[in-house]
């Protein structure tokens, strides 16, 4: 009797051990963003709420799980004296294996400006993160 007991729960463990499986059929999608690269597109070209800026266009090379494509980039700005703004764009460009997009700022007083960047997919997966600081270009305002 003790040994049909023990062989029932060990045939049951076995039964639950074999069924369970880490792959449930669903895979998880990922987003791997790279070094960003910016590209100086004219100072003083543009207006923002608190005057004339400058037009910098940025690129975030990437790789994706198939299927995913890029929804929106979660911005988080920071600028030298310690101000810090966040957001979220969906104006830019994705040739499927990386994310263009631009932004006019206004330096003022300030002596640089740092963009963390994550991509967000359209299944919800988040990129790591991708940062470029832009240091004050001559003659910006």
């Amino acid at each position: 009797m003790r040994t049909r007991i023990n062989n029932s729960i060990f045939t049951v463990f076995l039964i639950l051990f074999l069924s369970c499986s880490k792959d449930d059929g669903e895979s998880i999608a990922s987003i791997n963003a790279s070094t960003q690269t910016f590209e100086l597109n004219g100072i003083n070209n543009c207006n923002t709420t608190l005057g004339t800026g400058s037009t910098f266009v940025m690129t975030i090379p990437y790789t994706s799980s198939d299927g995913v494509s890029i929804e929106r980039l979660q911005i988080n700005t920071k600028v030298s004296d310690g101000g810090t703004e966040s957001g979220i764009n969906t104006q830019f460009t994705d040739n499927g294996s990386s994310v263009v997009w631009a932004v006019c700022f206004r330096f003022g007083t300030q002596d640089w400006v740092e963009y963390e960047v994550m991509l967000e997919g359209s299944d919800g997966s988040v990129s790591n993160t991708s940062t470029i600081r832009i240091n004050k270009p001559g003659g910006a305002g």
